[in-house]
């Protein structure tokens, strides 16, 4: 599987229900793209450290931890930012 399919699937499923919207910035935003390996990268690296048993590996654990969490504040601030702004302005209620 290459990288980026690799990347666009654990994006889709680690924010469900969003996948048009994810697959559209994933191929049309660098930048949203870019983001999505940074978040890749940190998942893998949090799994290889979760495998070792050293003191330092805890503290690596918990650094990449912290570090996939605020890549997912980042990615699920960007998603939201893109729905608000795919909103229609002047809906009409009934």
């Amino acid at each position: 599987m290459s990288r980026d399919i690799e990347t666009l699937k654990l994006i889709q499923t680690s924010f469900p229900g969003r996948d048009p919207l994810i697959e559209k910035a994933f191929n049309d935003t660098r930048s949203f793209t870019d983001l999505c390996e940074d978040y890749r990268k940190c998942f893998a690296a949090l799994h290889r450290w979760r495998r070792r048993t050293t003191a330092e590996a805890s503290r690596r654990h918990q650094e990449y931890t912290d570090l996939l969490m605020e890549l997912g504040r980042e990615i699920e601030t960007w998603l939201e930012d893109a729905e608000t702004e795919s909103l229609p302005t002047n809906r009409r209620t009934a």
